[in-house]
């Protein structure tokens, strides 16, 4: 009977194309054997295969050989114009300016290519478009979600985040402060500060909820987040019951549960706004210096408020993770509810991965070290397949989300492992890690696809090309910006509010109600705009923008009309096309000109004349319509805030404004 079940099993595995179980049982039932899966067995630096001769580095190496074993060539390398534009959004959501692609172009030093991504790196923009990316697997929103969804003030965190990216802060580093930076000996001010990460999750305030009940969960959300963002691994399935595919069982998962349980925090908070405790004061020094002064000089009580209230906005509190003296007990739950405590459970790691390091003990500093010891065999290779994802459009392994025994194979698991290998060896580096990748022979392909390649390898999955996809939400927000002149770059702060449609709030509106911010705010990156989690902004879920509600380190690339219609015609876009239009204007005597001008600073290349024939019919058209409809000009110059020069002509402005919009809609401009 045993036999048969077994096989049985076996079968139904594979039907499900599960070809490598990780713990199998004996035919007769006695004796476990193990099957690693490969995502379990300690990456490994292979011997590189035969270098081609247009390979420049071990990246390259390992795509050409691949191809050439299809029978496939590597695409011809992109222009100049193409490179800059693909690897300045790729590191800094960003569009180079004219100036940049001008610079580049006449550089014919063999190091051209290598200093531009130095200046990337070294740029502010990069912290914060690096930020963007890490900050959908951290859950951060500026509201505490659920029916309240009332506001946070987890900013400060945020701001620690950029700051990371921008120092190149080593990996190892980065993971053990988010995960237990208030662990380490003697920690500053802002190792603290970096266990918000642990703290951005949802939290309750609807009278009546149940304070234990959202504790766990809460609890739980950090031990999914965790096994999510560093293991790669669906750790929510052992919630309720032993791992179905993984090797992880319910027992193991609440071990981790124990490690998160044992902070002096409430599951429900009755209408809260702020920080829940425990919480620390965002550069508390600077505060308290700020607040002898005001109290000192001002005399009227009154204004002394008031200012102390503006003082609180720029060093609001964070939510943290602080120990409890003693610990709680945790136990295994029964389906995972929090009202059916079982057998009693301990700190500890499964037995499926890497034990601690000897001397190590079993704390939260201690499981945030073992994730970045340099024997486990998950956390380098998810960060590598993850950026990996970000400049080539898929991960080696497609399931960024998942390298379980539910993922999709690798496509080249010798690179994956020789890059995991290779970014722990030299010390966790990010930025050395990214110049490897975006100065490959690999990444600098044209995008072109022909026949050959579209049949033999449809998804890119290969390489046989350069990388082509559609500009995530905040790029395509920050990119109208910046062409059109609005852009206001000012690095971290707290978060702003920008156009939205009206009503959008309207039932929650008496729990904290909607006020735009005006001026510069406006206009500031996409990464600072305030995220309210059960109604996020609709612009940005249009485009896939995650709420933030969970963690999520895999966006959806959805393709609806809805988004043209957003483009085309939501304040933003249509304000940025007007701004556009007046640069375009104050850019060459003649039409041509303008429109030349134009083109090149949205596309990055210069236009063809069929291009500049089309661009000029269509401004004749509408300059007509708008002569014949002054009214209708002037309406449309009126979208956004921003006025254009009271010099330029109100019918040729609103004319060039709608060729601008036309540009900024262009597939080469909204895709990389």
């Amino acid at each position: 009977m045993k036999f048969t079940a077994f096989y049985l099993v076996m079968l139904i595995l594979s039907l499900f194309g599960i070809k490598d179980s990780v713990l199998l049982a004996d035919p007769e039932g006695e004796v476990p054997k193990k099957n690693i899966f490969w995502s379990f067995k300690e990456p490994q630096k292979k011997p590189l295969p035969e270098k081609s001769s247009r390979a420049v580095n071990e990246i390259d190496i390992f795509i050409f050989d691949r191809l050439k074993m299809e029978n496939l060539l590597p695409q011809i390398p992109a222009s100049k114009e193409e490179w800059i534009r693909r690897v300045s959004l790729d590191l800094t959501g960003l569009p180079p300016t004219i100036a940049e692609i001008d610079a580049f172009i006449s550089d014919r030093s063999e190091h051209a290519f290598a200093m531009v991504v130095e200046r990337l790196l070294s740029s502010f923009r990069y912290g914060e478009r690096m930020a963007s990316w890490w900050l959908d697997g951290a859950r951060y929103g500026d509201s505490h979600g659920y029916d309240n969804d009332l506001e946070n003030s987890q900013w400060p965190w945020r701001n620690w985040v950029i700051e990371s990216f921008n120092s190149n802060k080593p990996f190892d580093i980065f993971t053990i402060e988010q995960l237990a930076g208030d662990l380490l000996p003697d920690p500053t001010n802002d190792q603290i500060i970096a266990t918000g990460f642990n703290r951005n999750h949802r939290i309750q305030t609807e009278g009546g909820a149940i304070d234990e009940e959202w504790r766990t969960e809460y609890v739980i959300d950090r031990v999914e987040t965790m096994g999510t963002v560093w293991l790669g691994l669906t750790l929510s399935c052992a919630r309720c019951h032993d791992h179905k595919y993984d090797p992880i069982t319910q027992k193991e998962f609440f071990q981790f549960f124990s490690l998160f349980n044992n902070l002096d925090e409430k599951g429900f908070i009755n209408n809260l706004r702020g920080s829940a405790e425990p919480r620390i004061r965002y550069k508390a020094q600077e505060f308290e210096l700020n607040s002898e002064k005001i109290r000192t000089e001002i005399k009227d009580k009154g204004s002394r408020e008031k200012e102390i209230a503006k003082l609180e906005q720029l060093f609001p509190t964070v939510m943290i993770m602080k120990e409890m003296p003693e610990p709680r007990k945790a136990f295994v739950l029964d389906r995972g509810q929090y009202d059916s405590p079982t057998e009693e459970v301990f700190p500890g790691l499964p037995e499926s991965l890497p034990s601690l390091q000897e001397g190590e003990s079993m704390t939260r500093l201690g499981l945030a070290r073992w994730l970045v010891n340099g024997q486990h065999p998950l956390t380098s290779r998810v960060l590598v397949n993850r950026l990996w994802a970000q400049f080539f459009g898929h991960g080696i392994v497609m399931t960024t989300e998942d390298l379980g025994t539910q993922s999709e194979r690798p496509s080249h698991p010798e690179l994956l492992d020789w890059l995991a290998v290779d970014f722990v060896e030299n010390g966790w580096d990010i930025k050395r890690l990214i110049k490897k990748m975006v100065l490959s022979a690999t990444y600098s392909q044209t995008h072109f696809v022909d026949k050959n390649r579209l049949r033999k390898d449809p998804e890119n999955r290969l390489l046989s090309r350069g990388p082509r996809q559609r500009l995530q939400a905040e790029m395509l927000r920050d990119q109208a910006l910046a062409i059109s002149g609005l852009l206001v770059e000012k690095q971290g702060g707290p978060s702003v509010w920008t156009y939205q449609p009206k009503g959008l709030w309207e039932e929650i509106e008496k729990r904290g109600k909607f006020v735009q911010d005006h001026g510069d705010k406006l206009y500031r990156r996409t990464l600072y705009t305030r995220i309210r989690r059960t109604v996020p902004h609709p612009n940005m879920v249009l485009f896939d923008m995650p709420s933030r509600e969970v963690c999520s380190v895999l966006r959806a690339r959805s393709n609806t009309p809805l988004q043209a219609l957003s483009l085309l015609n939501n304040v933003t876009y249509v304000e940025a096309a007007k701004k556009f239009a007046e640069r375009m204007m104050l850019h060459g005597d003649s039409i041509k000109d303008q429109l030349r001008w134009g083109f090149r600073a949205a596309t990055a290349r210069y236009p063809i004349d069929t291009e500049i024939a089309i661009l000029l019919r269509g401004y004749e058209r509408r300059f007509l319509h708008y002569e014949q409809n002054p009214d209708r000009a002037k309406a449309l110059l009126l979208a956004g805030e921003s006025k254009i020069s009271n010099e330029l002509n109100v019918i040729r402005a609103a004319a060039m404004t709608t060729v601008a919009n036309l540009i900024l809609n262009l597939d080469e401009v909204i895709n990389k």
